[in-house]
């Protein structure tokens, strides 16, 4: 009884701290593009511009030695960190209050570049703090609350924002999503058993936990693994807003589609993945979850090809099957880089994982926008097709010549 009771105030912490992340991700991420082009930038200006913002998610390994080693043992070793961050993020947010959307448009590239600056540094605490909190059998679970609630963030940020956007006007959007994020913070404040302390500090002195991750055995092929799968994401998913916006959707209409009806879809898939890992295992959730990305692909095919201006009602089904299945492939993938994090550095691990898997998701996303900009929409998810067949047998080759070592020695720690 005192184990359960324990996990759900885990499991409520992360769900918090993730939910705070969702927020600013999806205003941005559906908001950035359509500001672009309302702005006038053409598809191959975002295909340039929009990955640039995300570089601090790129690099967010180089903070990674700073959180290890400067941090409060007596505040906790990852929380001493989220709390302080999460109040800056929210004074950023109050002073993007203050640009107007008609103004030149710099000061706001300014303003969501030092989020994701901060919202980067903030992930490599929020992960590691997530990760010392469960145990290996409880993250298909850990990684559905994890999920699911960072794409109810999303819903809040990306959905209702945008459709309050043209209600009560850019600066109480800007107001309102801070005060939701400094309230999101409760959780973390109220819970004060840091399980992280119990960690080993043998390494919090050091600044070679970059170098230590990649001497791993087979961690370049777990590399390789990440950047496949995170790749398609990026190549089918970062050019909705715009092509949406291209279809005469105005921001109410998708801060409705990709802001509420696609996050809720993911946080279904997410749940129906934390059921079925465990189940299905490791490899299998992978692969078969991965290769549903194939349909996906072809709904946007159909929507380009068969339809010239498609409605919002024409486009919502597409969008739930394509966030269903975006929802199983990210809890199989994030449980994935759990286990392959160790436990004296898991921040360091898993942001070094994630900082691979953001650049290969920007590069999907630079690409799928040139060629949509030279070919246009459909032929953007058509080549998502053998892209997506790739990736996944990519994956089984090097899952499969790593299983041989490095999940062998993983097992046998997890035994021990």
């Amino acid at each position: 009884m005192k184990e359960t009771k324990s996990t759900l105030t885990s499991l409520g912490v992360i769900g918090a701290l993730y939910f705070s992340q969702g927020i600013p991700n999806g205003f941005f991420r559906h908001t950035v593009p359509v500001i672009f082009r309302e702005n006038g930038l053409s598809l191959e200006q975002i295909a340039l511009f929009y990955p640039v913002l995300f570089i601090p998610w790129m690099l967010k390994f180089l903070w990674a030695p700073i959180v290890e080693r400067f941090h409060s043992i007596k505040k906790g070793k990852y929380r001493s960190w989220i709390i302080p961050l999460q109040l800056i993020i929210a004074v950023v947010m109050c002073s993007l209050a203050f640009w107007d959307i008609s103004s030149p448009i710099g000061l706001f590239i300014i303003g969501v570049f030092l989020i994701n600056i901060f919202s980067s540094m903030q992930d490599v605490s929020i992960d590691g703090h997530s990760i010392t909190l469960l145990n290996f059998s409880e993250r298909g679970w850990g990684n559905s609350v994890q999920v699911g609630t960072f794409w109810f963030g999303y819903i809040i940020g990306g959905g209702l924002m945008l459709i309050l956007f043209s209600i009560i006007g850019w600066n109480n959007v800007f107001f309102l999503m801070a005060f939701i994020y400094v309230i999101a913070m409760v959780p973390i404040l109220l819970n004060k058993n840091h399980n992280e302390n119990k960690v080993k500090e043998s390494s919090k002195k050091k600044w070679g936990s970059i170098i230590s991750f990649f001497k791993q055995p087979q961690i370049l092929l777990i590399l390789c693994i990440v950047s496949a799968y995170r790749i398609i994401e990026g190549f089918i998913r970062s050019i909705l807003p715009a092509m949406l916006k291209d279809w005469g959707l105005d921001f109410s209409q998708i801060g409705v589609t990709l802001g509420i009806i696609a996050p809720i879809s993911v946080l279904i898939g997410a749940i129906v993945a934390g059921y079925l890992i465990n189940r299905l295992g490791r490899i299998r959730s992978l692969l078969v979850f991965g290769l549903l990305q194939l349909i996906s692909a072809l709904g946007y095919i159909v929507l380009s090809i068969y339809y010239d201006q498609p409605t919002i009602t024409t486009i919502i089904p597409f969008i739930i099957i394509d966030h269903f299945i975006s929802g199983l492939v990210t809890v199989a993938l994030f449980s994935s880089m759990m286990d392959w994090s160790r436990k004296n550095q898991s921040g360091s691990d898993y942001t070094c994982m994630d900082c691979m898997g953001v650049f290969a998701m920007m590069f999907g996303a630079g690409i799928s926008y040139w060629i949509a900009a030279k070919w246009g929409y459909s032929t953007c998810f058509i080549v998502a097709l053998p892209l997506t067949v790739l990736s996944i047998f990519i994956v089984w080759k090097l899952y499969k010549k790593m299983e041989k070592t490095y999940w062998q020695s993983f097992n046998e720690k997890i035994s021990a």
